[in-house]
């Protein structure tokens, strides 16, 4: 496996996503020639800025052909598998789009990719396969998956070990934790509490005693970057997570005093989740030793760089509601 990244073909799918747009970018700065697969539909605005440090190639990932056509000419090094299909509700009728896109998906991408000398294939998982497991989580906990997404993810990450097993494919499975950071959709914990307090709105929320970990986009990105050349890694599960658990409380009360807002949050106007997970954190011992991954940037840190993109954001789509 090469250890530099400089001058290599790499292919990331979900390269118009969230952290895959920060993956492209990390990659270019690492002298990456970097390939991006997306969907005819895709929304590029994240990713508009790199037209001339990326190239792009569309095929629907359920579909094998369009799949092995897109890719085929690139010979890529390093694969970053971020596409997925996320949706966290408990309902019945993503089931079949749940299938066809995290588990089908990341097969058609495995066997359009046969033959072509890949040294790495990084499949995205989530912490939400852990489910109610008890907090801290650890790669050896048996998966315990609350929704038709984790479980998914859980088949993907089964199917992705098989592989590595019986077939010596280059295949390991990253856990990112709960990332916030630029670019994040507004239906996310930080975001969209920085656009209601933008807009001056009503904070209603639970008690807030629940507790989670938060981790600033650069440092998953760089546990990505690092997975990518440690052949230790291969064949393993590794959950990438700072393991700092704050409750929910005491995150908006930072946000709020960050951005200087005079809004009182009403705790515990809402009620709790049914089932809702009090402990929320990861054992990082793996990514540490193996990856010798450790995060750098502090939640303070980060919420100021997140509160500076989306102030900026927010202002310029005013700016154009008020143009137009």
């Amino acid at each position: 496996m090469t250890t530099t990244l400089s001058n290599l073909k790499v292919l990331v799918t979900g390269i118009s996503g969230f952290i895959g747009s920060h993956l492209a970018r990390r990659l270019a700065v690492e002298g990456a020639e970097v390939h991006g697969l997306v969907k005819n539909s895709s929304d590029l605005w994240r990713i508009q800025d790199l037209n001339n440090q990326i190239n792009l190639h569309y095929a629907d990932i359920k579909d094998f052909d369009s799949v092995r056509k897109a890719i085929q000419g690139i010979q890529a090094q390093k694969v970053f598998h971020l596409a997925a299909y996320v949706d966290v509700s408990r309902s019945f009728e993503v089931a079949e789009e749940m299938v066809e896109v995290n588990i089908k998906g990341t097969l058609n991408l495995l066997r359009a990719l046969e033959g072509t000398g890949y040294d790495c294939f990084i499949n995205t998982g989530t912490s939400e396969e852990y489910g109610d497991n008890p907090a801290p989580f650890r790669e050896d906990q048996i998966p315990n998956p609350v929704s038709l997404y984790s479980a998914s993810k859980v088949a993907t990450t089964m199917f992705c070990q098989m592989l590595h097993k019986t077939l010596g494919l280059p295949i390991l499975t990253l856990r990112p934790f709960l990332t916030y950071g630029p670019g994040q959709e507004s239906n996310m914990l930080i975001p969209s509490l920085m656009k209601k307090v933008l807009e001056g709105e009503a904070l209603e929320m639970t008690k807030g005693e629940q507790t989670r970990e938060f981790n600033y986009v650069d440092d998953i990105v760089d546990g990505f970057i690092k997975a990518s050349i440690s052949p230790e890694a291969v064949g393993e599960i590794i959950n990438i997570g700072n393991g700092l658990e704050y409750k929910i409380r005491e995150v908006v009360e930072m946000v709020l005093k960050l951005v200087n807002s005079p809004i009182k949050p009403k705790f515990g106007a809402l009620a709790y989740r049914p089932g809702e997970t009090w402990h929320f954190y990861c054992d990082n011992t793996k990514a540490r030793k193996i990856l010798c991954w450790e995060p750098k940037v502090d939640l303070e840190d980060g919420l100021k760089r997140t509160i500076n993109w989306v102030q900026k954001h927010y202002l310029e789509k005013v700016e154009e509601r008020g143009a137009g």
